[in-house]
């Protein structure tokens, strides 16, 4: 801006040169001096006379193909005034292309609105064969790209790029068509001065016409013999193609495989109460494709609703489930006056977030099960897989008799359920809601083979479809149907076109953080003999196969510790610092190293009793006369510490120690053990800390009580801080005594980050939002844990949490194991469904038989050929994009021929001039829907694993160029590279 400021007169006055007129201005075509009209959309809006004008816009009287204005101005002497081709004669002939009908029929106007508003134009319809019928006027209108607001006679029409565009913002911002409308209409007028024609209700009824055209076109079908009205539940719906789906992307013998749960079917269950829908007593308003697509077809639904409400195996109960969610308890109270729906039911893919086919069903007063039930079952029909994982918010309550109320619905509905294998669990963010007995057996961090799921990508599909609820809301209930339907296809789409880049993040991250994980969880298990290791391993086993009955190794101990019990804790080693006396008598070298350690203790902690202090450092320094004599030269030359212990004396006076008495060897070895033993109080005081913490998170019920127990934790805060200065005092020491030993190897440094409870986050000294905690599968111990030793054991409590956090750090290094071979088949499953769909639509361009109308022919062909080239182009992309990371970690290619060779011609690209590129891809969120587009991201030196440790997203190709819509920047390699070589790979200059 700080550029372009000192030109914003200059660029003010361009503008209004264009309200002007040459001086000397002729027509551009034939020179003639009678050039008073102009086409501002024309390019440089060219001075015309009326014939040359009128030539030149036969073909393009909304000007379609430049996608831009038409209006044109006539020069008045004084001003450019708008004015209109149908005022100065233009008149469209329909039927034969660009030449007028031998035969018309008497011409009339219409009223067309195009993206850039609306026009009166003159047309003139082809009589040819209007005897025969068999060229309507509605088909001449939609052969010309415009489609009629009516079926008999039109007198308006919309031309399809206007509704592409409308259905373009509506889909992407959505722009209601009200706004829309007005927006053109000020684009027409934006005066106010003259009388637009009004259309609104012709624009909303053929807007949804169109997009319901579109989405039968997509979904193949125009292609079907018996038409449109053959269509079946579902199939105006697009499938995930990361999902198993049997006979499209799974292996012949995936039944017998060893891994059967990586052909798991994963969805996510949840509701939505904002999607509501008004009573406005609409009984001719049907929807034009029911069940079609997402929404489930409401004449069954309802029906089944009718029957089976009052049964009272389809009532909610509380149960015995701690959940602080409100689904149960309003499930049949949530009802609002003047509303015919109160929100939604849906069902997603809960991997890669795409919406079931018939899984979105209405609400009619809460989550009831009869509801969720219903829409849960119609989204698994002709589901063939084996196993099933459902997550939802409240699958504890949900599940228990979800068997018995299956067999009150329809047989076609029974069918896929009976047939496989349903678990549950709840959203990883929904179960912190729910009790302690809930946490572990619906835990996706801990059930195994959940892989890294998390439940909650229906919560990102909330933030895509509630901008559209308020108008939803005052829509009847068949236009409400298609409109949310249109909007879930667009979302499901964008989600497709996103698996290219949403896998390749996934498994990148999988493969680092499964990396870091399991060596720190084999860190941890070395601590512990192999026989505790094994009789943990066993548990967790019987846990796996019986989670809600079996014991859980996962579960925490129940320490029960009141502020009484903190207040005596403290008190004991209040008088535990106070004790012992120090004497002469019968004193050896190491005991006079150990007292000389318990002094600096007390020298650090007990400042304040100086007196006795002294007492004690004089009778110990009449000891170090015998031990240490030189001890006394350093004190009186240098400023140094009272005590001059071996490790604090200089080198010179070092080797004066008597060597008999190995005092530098016992010093270190004291050392060690006083370091050991400083990290073991260290843990104690932070499980005390933490239990104090819960005890206030639980029992805090007043001012009082809240300072009693700030006072508590402040106490142990302060014995925290000491006891890590003592080790880092020891360690400090040890490094001066034996600076190359192997004590000095087992003891690391102690940072501030590293002093904190065992199921506390590092403090990166980053600003994180109130209550903020690190995932579990992202959670890492301090390294302090994992130097426990044998002796620590013994208590109940102790034993029992050791055992859990090891149980967890397994957990955790599974999860990102099963996350790297699950992220693997679902590349190999996308690129097979892919592959399927493409043949899948070259099959459909021969179904319909239509040879004796050449064009139609030639339309089904050409269309199917599209489609099947898209779905191929997209494998392609993915499998280019993929292949280098998949071969690096050195996973099998199990691809389709054709994408496995797409791949390797990846890893050929010309290597005389090499570009090293970096790319970092934002995460992008709405809430992070992932469609792309506006994310910012910023460059960093670091290695990509460790970024992506720290949560971000990191791509390193090496002479590959990542192709899609997500926001990059390029960081320039070593060599620099020929424009050439850029466009041979298909850089474009704007990247």
């Amino acid at each position: 801006l700080s550029e372009w400021l000192p030109f914003r007169s200059a660029y003010l006055d361009e503008l209004v040169r264009h309200d002007g007129r040459a001086v000397h201005a002729v027509c551009h075509a034939c020179s003639s001096d009678e050039a008073l009209w102009r086409c501002v959309d024309c390019f440089n809006a060219p001075y015309s006379c009326r014939g040359c004008l009128i030539d030149l816009h036969k073909n393009s009287p909304l000007h379609r193909i430049e996608l831009s204005d038409t209006t044109i101005y006539k020069w008045t002497g004084e001003f450019w005034e708008k004015t209109t081709l149908r005022s100065l004669g233009l008149k469209v002939h329909l039927g034969h292309t660009d030449k007028p009908c031998v035969s018309p029929l008497q011409e009339r106007f219409l009223v067309v609105y195009h993206v850039n508003g609306f026009h009166l134009v003159d047309i003139v319809y082809c009589g040819c064969d209007m005897a025969q019928g068999n060229l309507h006027k509605r088909n001449q209108l939609l052969r010309a790209r415009w489609y009629p607001a009516t079926t008999k006679d039109p007198g308006t029409a919309f031309t399809f790029a206007m509704l592409d565009q409308f259905h373009e913002l509506t889909l992407q911002g959505k722009l209601s068509a009200h706004d829309y409308y007005q927006g053109l209409a000020h684009m027409s007028d934006g005066s106010g001065i003259r009388n637009l024609p009004k259309r609104y209700d012709e624009f909303l009824r053929s807007a949804r016409c169109y997009r319901h055209l579109v989405l039968a076109k997509r979904s193949g079908r125009a292609h079907d013999p018996l038409g449109i009205e053959n269509t079946k539940d579902g199939e105006l719906a697009l499938d995930c193609p990361a999902c198993p789906h049997p006979g499209k992307n799974l292996p012949d013998n995936w039944k017998t495989s060893d891994t059967l749960w990586i052909y798991m079917l994963v969805l996510a269950i949840d509701a939505n109460f904002r999607l509501k829908s008004k009573d406005r007593n609409v009984t001719n308003d049907p929807a034009l494709g029911p069940g079609w697509a997402y929404l489930v077809d409401p004449g069954p639904y309802h029906e089944q609703l009718r029957l089976q409400s009052d049964k009272d195996i389809h009532k909610v109960e509380r149960g015995s489930c701690e959940s602080t969610f409100q689904a149960m308890e309003k499930a049949t109270k949530r009802l609002n006056d003047g509303y015919l729906v109160t929100g939604v039911g849906a069902v997603i893919c809960a991997r890669s977030g795409l919406v079931r086919k018939n899984g979105v069903g209405d609400l009619q007063k809460g989550e009831r099960y009869i509801n969720m039930d219903y829409i849960f079952l119609s989204s698994i029909v002709g589901a063939l897989v084996t196993l099933t994982l459902v997550t939802y918010d409240i699958a504890c309550q949900w599940s228990k008799k979800l068997s018995a109320r299956v067999h009150e619905y329809p047989l076609h509905l029974q069918a896929a359920f009976f047939l496989m294998i349903v678990n549950v669990a709840v959203p990883k963010f929904h179960l912190k809601g729910h009790g302690q007995p809930c946490q572990s057996p619906y835990s996706l961090n801990l059930l195994r083979h959940s892989a890294r799921t998390d439940g909650e990508g229906i919560e990102r599909g909330w933030s895509h479809i509630n901008p559209i609820a308020m108008a939803t809301r005052e829509m009847g209930p068949g236009f409400r149907h298609d409109t949310i339907d249109d909007h879930w296809s667009a979302w499901n789409w964008h989600k497709i076109i996103g698996l290219g880049f949403i896998l390749l993040r996934k498994l990148t991250e999988a493969e680092a953080m499964h990396a870091k994980h399991r060596a720190k969880f084999n860190e941890l298990s070395q601590t512990f003999e192999v026989g505790v290791v094994a009789t943990w391993s066993t548990m967790v086993d019987i846990w796996q196969k019986d989670p809600l009955h079996a014991p859980d190794p996962y579960a925490d101990p129940d320490t029960h510790v009141s502020l009484a019990d903190l207040r005596k804790e403290l008190a004991k080693e209040e008088a535990a610092v106070t004790n012992g006396a120090l004497t002469i008598d019968d004193l050896t070298a190491s005991t006079f190293l150990v007292k000389g350690l318990e002094l600096e203790e007390l020298h650090a902690v007990l400042q304040e009793r100086k007196t006795t202090l002294l007492s004690k450092i004089g009778k110990w320094r009449k000891s170090q006369l015998i031990f240490m004599p030189c001890a006394s030269i350093q004190r009186l030359l240098l400023d140094v510490p009272p005590l001059c212990l071996p490790s604090e004396l200089n080198n010179n006076l070092k080797g004066a120690l008597p060597t008999q008495h190995k005092l530098i060897n016992k010093e270190s070895r004291l050392r060690f053990a006083q370091a050991n033993d400083s990290l073991a109080e260290l843990r104690r005081l932070l499980r005390l800390k933490s239990a104090s913490l819960t005890f206030k998170k639980i029992n805090n019920v007043g001012q009082r009580e809240n300072t009693r127990v700030r006072s508590v934790i402040i106490q142990f805060t302060s014995k925290i801080e000491l006891t890590a200065e003592r080790y880092r005092a020891a360690r400090a020491a040890l490094q001066k005594l034996d600076p190359t030993g192997e004590r000095i190897k087992q003891l690391q440094p102690l940072l501030q980050k590293d002093v904190r409870g065992i199921d506390e986050d590092e403090d990166d000294g980053k600003k994180k939002p109130k209550n903020h905690q690190r995932s579990e599968g992202r959670r890492e111990l301090s390294w302090i844990w994992t130097r426990m030793r044998s002796d620590e054991g013994g208590d109940a409590e102790i034993d029992a949490g050791i055992r859990v956090e090891w149980a967890k750090a397994q957990a955790r290094a599974e999860r990102w194991q099963e996350e790297i071979t699950l992220v693997v088949e679902e590349m190999r499953r996308t690129l097979a469904y892919c592959d399927w769909k493409a043949a899948w639509w070259r099959e459909q361009a021969t179904r319909r038989t239509v040879s004796d109308v050449p064009p139609l022919a030639s339309g089904l062909q050409a269309c199917a050929e599209k489609q099947a080239a898209t779905w191929e182009g997209l494998a392609t992309s993915f499998a280019t994009r993929w292949y280098k990371t998949v071969t690096a970690h050195g996973h099998a290619i199990e691809w389709p021929q054709r994408y496995r060779l797409a791949g390797e011609e990846t890893r050929s690209m010309p290597t005389t001039k090499k570009l090293r590129t970096t790319f970092i891809l934002a995460r992008m969120q709405v809430d992070d829907t992932e469609q792309g587009g506006g994310a910012a991201s910023e460059l960093v030196d670091k290695a990509p694993a460790e970024k992506i440790a720290e949560g971000r997203d990191i791509e390193e190709y090496d002479g590959a160029i990542i192709d899609g819509g997500e926001s990059i920047f390029v960081d320039e390699g070593e060599d620099d590279c020929r424009q050439a070589d850029l466009e041979d790979w298909g850089i474009k200059d704007d990247v």
